[in-house]
């Protein structure tokens, strides 16, 4: 039988004007490029800082916003046909979907003109349904995405069968759910979780987490060793560039080892926020796609750092022990009363380098702190008696056992993983390693015996030392945390 077509109950005409609505990207016509400042543009991590989209920014007078054109009236035909129209366009606003079958989209996909339509029609839609859809369909979506996107987007697939594989293995991120469906989703894919449910925390809390830890190891990678080649370079301008080492070899090799623990327990137990506040805010997860840890402008105020620390601990640090500033070993000597006047031994180049080393590597310690959100201070002794772990914020204040299986605390949640990290990991192994560097040479090691004696004259014999080392530290790091508090009090990123 024929079925007559009824009148649609909301025109389609007038469902499509907010496609006609400006392009996001033309709302400058709002904005007064004027009203930025040099500092905005120069030092503001945050995107709606840098270009100029606050309030502040305003012009005094601008049309109105695009969400006001979905409320533009349009006049309908009347009949009984349209009566619930009038009505239903009051909703054009509001969110809007595309519900797409496999067989649909057969003759679209694989075509280069019929794919852009079709992309054009699902980007005005706030959720896309793809239903009834082959594996090889999926993972052409997928790529229809990354190829319609400009800039090309970090695209997520996951999927808990086979025939998720090749959606998955398509996206840039691959998650696969395990359960009843089988492994094959999970072993393509490059995370795995048990339900849909954890994907909330696997983005918004340990995806962001990770990315902003990872994002201070590589800087702080790059720095520290930037660090060391530029005092080695400022002192070569001192030697005429004739390639005489400022540190011992032996002593050098021990960086990236030394500085390398406490950045290593910064990558893996730092949190800038806490999962509760994370769930309760979500948009703080913006700060991953907008690139604020690794912009340009972060990277420049790594740049600006590591040169301003290269002459702070060169300058505060070389010209007070030139000449004979370290030729009198105080500790043995004048301090004690003794007409002792020195050995010459202290004003070697050994000597010498090995202070401003012994000075970098608390630099690089504290500039771990400063990076850090999250001062893992722990319990003393960890060790002690398990304590019960209450499960939410009622029964901690609550003592009374209210019989269910809960779990308990062990050493592992209870050790100081900052104060490992910094003070055992690398200050104190780095004094300890050059004891017995100069005990090793004191044996009569042939390839050591230039460090006899080195030890005892930069720490047990100078005063030298033991002044320029919160010296230059407090010099370094007020720079530092002067840097900081400008740019975090005036240029905040979105999370703070």
């Amino acid at each position: 039988y024929l079925r007559i077509a009824s009148p649609p109950l909301v025109d389609e005409d007038a469902l499509s004007l907010p496609s006609f609505a400006p392009d996001q990207n033309e709302d400058a016509l709002k904005y007064d490029n004027s009203k930025r400042t040099v500092l905005e543009r120069m030092f503001a991590s945050d995107t709606e800082v840098r270009t100029g989209r606050l309030r502040k920014h305003y012009k005094t007078t601008h049309d109105p916003p695009i969400e006001a054109l979905a409320n533009v009236p349009v006049d309908l035909p009347s009949g009984s046909g349209h009566v619930g129209a009038a009505a239903a366009l009051q909703g054009t606003s509001g969110p809007r979907a595309l519900v797409i079958e496999g067989h649909a989209l057969l003759p679209l996909l694989g075509d280069p003109i019929l794919e852009e339509i079709l992309f054009s029609v699902a980007s005005q839609c706030d959720a896309v349904i793809a239903c009834r859809v082959s594996p090889k369909q999926k993972a052409l979506l997928v790529k229809m995405v990354r190829n319609y996107v400009s800039p090309e987007p970090v695209t997520l697939a996951i999927g808990d069968g086979a025939n998720d594989v090749g959606m998955i293995q398509e996206a840039h991120v691959g998650i696969g759910i395990s359960g009843l469906e089988g492994q094959q989703a999970v072993n393509a894919s490059d995370f795995a979780i048990a339900q849909f449910r954890f994907l909330q925390d696997l983005l918004l809390i340990h995806g962001r987490w990770n990315f902003t830890r990872m994002s201070k190891v590589v800087m702080f990678s790059f720095y520290k060793n930037a660090v060391l080649v530029g005092i080695l370079s400022v002192f070569a301008a001192n030697t005429l560039y004739s390639g005489t080492p400022l540190f011992d070899q032996w002593v050098v090799s021990m960086l990236n080892f030394v500085a390398g623990f406490p950045i290593l327990f910064l990558g893996i137990f730092d949190r800038d926020l806490e999962k509760d506040y994370v769930k309760a805010h979500p948009e703080v997860y913006a700060s991953g796609p907008r690139n604020e840890d690794l912009s340009w402008r972060i990277i420049l105020r790594w740049c600006i750092i590591t040169f301003v620390h290269i002459f702070t601990i060169y300058f505060m640090t070389g010209p007070c022990m030139s000449a004979a500033g370290g030729n009198t070993p105080a500790f043995h000597g004048l301090m004690k009363g003794e007409s002792v006047v020195g050995d010459g031994e202290g004003g070697d180049l050994k000597v010498f380098g090995t202070v401003i080393f012994t000075i970098l590597i608390f630099v690089l310690g504290f500039k771990v702190l400063y990076e850090t959100r999250s001062v893992v201070i722990g319990v003393f002794p960890p060790c002690r008696p398990w304590k019960r772990r209450k499960s939410n914020a009622e029964d901690r204040n609550n003592d009374d056992d209210d019989g269910k299986e809960q779990d308990f605390e062990t050493w592992s949640s209870r050790a100081a993983y900052t104060i490992i990290g910094v003070v055992f990991g690398s200050f104190a192994f780095y004094i300890v390693s050059i004891y017995i560097y100069d005990n090793i040479a004191l044996s009569g090691g042939t390839d050591f015996i230039p460090f006899y004696g080195v030890a005892t004259h930069t720490f047990n014999l100078r005063s030298m030392t033991w002044i320029l080392l919160p010296l230059t530290l407090a010099g370094a790091m007020g720079l530092d945390v002067a840097g900081k508090g400008f740019c975090n009090m005036f240029y905040p990123p979105q999370t703070q």
